[in-house]
């Protein structure tokens, strides 16, 4: 088991459900060169060794992680900057991580959804997922698979669906055909908080 940074306060997750345990969660065991080929092998549809483009919208995750993973600042992500992205990870030694979750309908609250945060395929089944019901301020508190709180440093595809009487009430493009995704960052501090505005008709 890696320990945790002592000065990283916010990336200390505690185990739940144990009797008030404070035991930290395993870091998962990251293979950040076979991750960035599944990655390309998925997303590189010309075939030109980078992500790009619609490429990226393809992979909403990895778009969100576009400006932190893209070295040479060229709008790609090539294998080598998926790969030293991926390092990152593997080196942070972090279980999990708390991340503030919101999200708004049209500028308001939206209450009453439902918010999941769904690993990458090419992560490898390394990392879990996690999922949460918004309340009235559209505030959603996570949870992973197992009961923990909080997500393990990663790629992730995110959805939102509020189902009412007469079905679906959040467009498709958040859902069934999301363009959302997050990455939580190996940063020291966190990753910045998952704030989700959404526009309906």
């Amino acid at each position: 088991m890696r320990p945790l940074p002592a000065a990283a306060v916010a990336w200390c997750v505690w185990a739940a459900g144990c009797g008030g345990s404070n035991a930290p969660l395993s870091a998962p065991s990251y293979d950040p060169d076979g991750m960035a080929a599944a990655a390309l092998k998925q997303f590189d549809k010309n075939g030109d060794g980078a992500i790009e483009g619609v490429e990226l919208d393809a992979c909403p995750g990895l778009k969100a992680a576009l400006s932190a993973a893209d070295k040479n600042a060229d709008k790609k992500l090539s294998a080598d900057e998926l790969a030293e992205r991926f390092r990152a990870y593997d080196k942070a030694g972090v279980g999990a991580v708390s991340v503030a979750c919101t999200v708004k309908l049209n500028g308001r609250p939206l209450d009453g959804a439902t918010v999941t945060f769904t690993p990458e395929e090419f992560m490898g089944g390394r990392v879990k997922g996690a999922n949460g019901k918004s309340n009235a301020t559209g505030t959603v508190a996570l949870e992973g698979e197992g009961g923990l709180p909080g997500l393990a440093i990663g790629i992730y595809r995110v959805t939102v669906s509020k189902v009412g009487p007469g079905g679906e009430t959040v467009p498709a493009k958040y859902n069934a055909k999301t363009t959302l995704g997050y990455e939580v960052g190996p940063g020291g501090r966190g990753s910045p908080a998952a704030e989700f505005t959404l526009t309906a008709p």
